[in-house]
């Protein structure tokens, strides 16, 4: 209930209210004066609109919850329809960029002005903001789509224009076709088998990483040439892998090896077979490109580490494991194949 009074000040006569509002959540009454109104009517009218905020708000309950919580149910609900590498993905990605922000704070308190600030402060921390912002944006639309609030704060907040974040060393997309036969060469003649197989591998089939490291001795076809994908690795937080289905149905496929490519794959079979009679090891996966300390598969990261590490020992342009994806299909183009084919590998 509110109450009213007329108070002087050397500007005139003005009107107060004095109301007791209540935090639905914790249940706290919290008394709260508001001054400055000309007229009885002027107040009496604001002291409704406060009574009124105060219902809505008892009513829709979830919007006194911390972001943290409302982020818990979001990612239960999205775990459902992802593969569990992409949930671990966006699950770092919340902790590190996101929670620290909006965790601690209730889904009402958070503004337009909050939401603002914090894609102005992404803009400076990251080339690739955009993502997270979209994530962050994520929880808010999903409490929208609950009725835990109406409007999603994010509504009608921009990106900057420039940023302020100066680029890193700038990757290449792929490398030619000289600078990727000159690789495979001065990696043959100056590393070990395993990563010259590697890497060959790699850049003549166009395979993904985690298709690559999800390789066993069984998908070696001898009587065929071919080496199949039918599963991708995926490493979770405690440094366990999982082997997972590949990326989409389409990437399940048969890829025809060249002579040089087949034999060196066997070359490392037998070399790992050594190796397993040697240590006394039964490796019933029996993973083509496995660690040199055990039989488990690379995590997903040594690739590109190693990669990184030969670039600038044969200065060549910095590249990305993805990128020698798009190497394949150079190499693939300068060898006069159609590229309807290219597309289909």
């Amino acid at each position: 209930m509110a109450s009213f009074a007329k108070y002087k000040t050397t500007a005139g006569e003005f009107w107060l209210i004095r109301i007791t509002l209540t935090d639905p959540l914790t249940k706290e009454k919290k008394k709260t004066t508001r001054r400055g109104f000309k007229k009885l009517s002027e107040a009496k009218l604001a002291a409704k609109q406060l009574e009124a905020q105060e219902a809505k708000l008892k009513n829709n309950l979830k919007s006194h919850y911390f972001f943290k919580d409302i982020f818990s149910e979001y990612e239960e609900e999205y775990a459902k329809h992802l593969k569990p590498s992409t949930v671990y993905r966006k699950s770092i990605d919340f902790k590190k960029w996101i929670l620290p922000t909006f965790g601690e704070k209730r889904l009402k308190d958070i503004s337009k002005k909050d939401c603002q600030k914090y894609i102005d402060f992404m803009s400076t921390q990251l080339k690739s903001y955009k993502p997270i912002i979209i994530q962050a944006r994520n929880v808010f639309d999903f409490a929208v789509r609950n009725d835990y609030i109406e409007l999603s704060p994010f509504v009608n907040t921009v990106y900057p224009k420039v940023t302020v974040f100066e680029e890193e060393e700038k990757l290449e997309n792929f490398w030619n076709k000289q600078q990727s036969l000159y690789f495979l060469e001065r990696v043959k003649n100056n590393d070990t088998l395993k990563r010259y197989a590697l890497f060959r591998t790699l850049l003549l089939t166009g395979m993904r990483k985690g298709e690559l490291l999800a390789l066993q001795e069984k998908d070696l076809k001898d009587d065929t040439q071919t080496i199949s994908i039918t599963k991708t690795l995926f490493y979770d937080s405690d440094g366990n892998y999982q082997i997972l289905k590949p990326k989409t149905p389409s990437s399940i496929r048969d890829i025809h090896l060249d002579s040089e490519t087949y034999g060196v794959l066997k070359d490392l079979i037998r070399q790992n077979k050594k190796l397993r009679l040697l240590k006394g090891e039964k490796d019933k996966n029996r993973f083509i490109f496995t660690k040199e300390t055990s039989f488990e598969p690379y995590r997903n990261s040594y690739v590109n580490e190693v990669l990184n590490k030969l670039c600038k020992r044969y200065k060549l342009p910095r590249i990305t494991v993805h990128g020698l994806r798009h190497s394949c299909a150079s190499l693939l183009f300068a060898a006069g194949v159609d590229i309807k084919v290219v597309q289909k590998l």
